[in-house]
Order: structure tokens, then sequence, then C-alpha cells
């Protein structure tokens, strides 16, 4: 059961974070990770979970953000896209002055769906996102990904979507476990997967490690053992807070209908194939700009991984902050 969510009526927050994305992306859980409860409805479905504007007030610091859950763009039939539409146009009409981000799914093996570039750039022509205003989030991505997938990936995205030094993150595949957070998730499956032995290994490590420290040093082993383990989901949730407070909100007013019919997906689809076919071959070409965007990843994870665990207390210049800058996610 998700937690009740904001009423309209008693909202206090004057911006939004506007969570786009086709159905099945992980808008949903996203969300829910940012606010740090389950509040919108999600699960792995063929179909789509949210089929209305909702959304639920976040406050960090002194501003307070409005975050929305939306359904997704794309759906077989014309009456489910042009209602999707009216349903995007709301979250706008309700918070114009909001930072956009974009959810695409990597669980493909990490590929782009030209689907998700497709539901972008239409609703990207109707809204003219700014840059400093808007994240791009390519989520469900597999650990076993390739050592300069985000280098390669970012320069594909920034070609595809046409908005160079567009901000990205990259979100890692989480265990299934995590997926809800501690407040509704219910007992948990039998049995653990290689991720969970892993992590239970290493705490028996720390617990005999511990009580070896002990003995030598009373009271240090089991100060050892007090250290709050960071589950996924709260590094994921930090991570996220990061990126999204280096945005800045923008008005967005609406500047064209969003322009899509199920009749003409199949050419756009097409041309969006040949468009990542072609920057495939530029990819080959650039190799020295993918180590340098690879680089700047690694070098931010490392920053991230050093910071501090507590997130709730940022300033508030999660308004005044600008600037580039590309977020990994792992």
């Amino acid at each position: 059961m998700c937690a009740q969510r904001t009423t309209p009526s008693i909202s206090t927050s004057k911006h939004g974070l506007i969570l786009l994305g086709n159905s099945g992306v992980g808008k949903s859980f996203i969300g829910n990770v940012v606010l740090g409860r389950d509040v919108f409805e999600h699960e792995c479905s063929s179909s789509s979970v949210t089929h209305e504007t909702e959304f639920e007030d976040y406050t960090v610091g002194n501003s307070s953000y409005a975050v929305f859950n939306i359904p997704g763009l794309i759906e077989a039939d014309q009456e489910a896209v042009d209602r999707n539409k009216a349903e995007i146009y709301k979250a706008f009409q309700q918070r114009p002055n909001s930072v956009i981000a974009f959810v695409f799914t990597g669980g493909s093996g990490g590929r782009i769906r030209d689907e998700d570039v497709i539901a972008f750039k239409a609703i990207h022509a109707a809204y003219n996102f700014q840059s400093d205003s808007l994240l791009l989030i390519v989520n469900d991505l597999p650990l076993n990904r390739s050592p300069k997938y985000e280098g390669a990936t970012a320069i594909k995205l920034q070609g595809l979507v046409n908005i160079p030094n567009v901000r990205i993150c990259f979100l890692d595949r989480i265990s299934q476990t995590e997926l809800r957070s501690n407040e509704t998730k219910g007992e948990k499956k039998h049995g653990l997967d290689k991720l969970e032995q892993k992590l239970a290994g290493a705490k028996s490590f720390l617990k005999q490690y511990s009580a070896s420290i002990e003995k030598r040093a009373p009271g240090l082993g089991k100060m050892l053992q007090t250290i709050p383990q960071q589950t996924e989901r709260e590094k994921m949730r930090q991570k996220l807070i990061e990126a999204i407070i280096q945005c800045t909100p923008h008005p967005h007013e609406k500047q064209a209908e969003i322009q899509l019919t199920v009749d003409e997906l199949k050419n756009l689809t097409e041309e969006s194939k040949k468009m990542q076919q072609a920057m495939e071959q530029e990819l080959l070409k650039r190799q020295t700009d993918i180590d340098e965007q690879q680089k700047k990843f690694d070098q931010l994870k490392q920053e991230l991984d050093a910071k501090p665990r507590e997130i709730h207390h940022y300033h508030e210049k999660i308004v005044e902050r600008s600037g580039g800058g590309i977020c990994t996610i792992s």
C-alpha cells in the first residue's frame, strides 16, 4: 500500500521535479527513492502502472519541491497516448517552474531504446527544456557493463537529444529486496541473490574482525559493528539528490502541442535507429572524447562516495546552484 499523496489544496511547494519517460522505465520507483518512502505505486509490469498525474511534496533545506509521477507517453493506441499527453500538460500547468528529469531505461543490456528517444523529442519540442534545468536518467543498468559505458553513452545521448553538456545520471540495477523502502516492504523472499550473498559474507567478516579488535582494544570492536551499512537504495537516493540539486528550476511554458501519433511511430522508430547507428559510427572515431568523459564520471563517483551519508539537511541553494555536471550512480 502506498502512502497518502499530497493534494493541490494543501501543497506548499513552489517548484516541481517533473519525472518524465515512457511506461516501465522506473519513474515511480525513482520518485519513491527521492522521497525516501514508497508513495507512488510501482511494479514490474508489461503495462502502465501510473494512469494519472500525482505528486508528493518534498522539502530540502528551506526549499520544497512537488515530486511528480506522470504516465508514460507512448502507448499502443491513440486514445491512451492522447490521455497521457493531457496528464503531462497537467503537471506543467501545476508547476511550470520545475526541474525536468527524463528517464530512459538501460535494462536491455544498457542500450538506449528508440521509443525513449522519440518520447523525449516529442515533449522537448513542446516545452523547449533548458539544459540547466534538465537531468537525463538512464535507469536499471546491468552491473557488468563496459568500463567505458558512461563516457560513450553520455556522448551518444547528447547527440541523440541534440543538447550538448546535458546532465546525465546512470542508475545501477538494484536487488529485488531493495525495490521497496523499509517502510513498506514485508518479509524477504526465501534465498539470497549473488549480491546479497556477498553482503552477508562481508557482514560476517566484519563481525569476526570486530571481535578480534575487541580483544585488543575494548570498545573499538563494538563501535565497528554499530557502523550503519548504507543500502543500495540509500546510496542511490543520496546520489540522485546530489544530481537534482545541481539543476536550476526554470519556467516551462507550452510552446506547442505534443506531436505524436501511433500511426507515425513506425517511421519515427526507423529514423531513430538510423540516428543511433550513425552515432555508433561516430563513437568509433571519438575514443579520446570517450576516455575524457569516462574520467569525469570516475572522478565524480569517487567524490560522491567520499561524501557523508546524511542528505536530509542540504542548504536551500537547491534553487540557486547551477553549472554543468554529470552524475554516475553505482
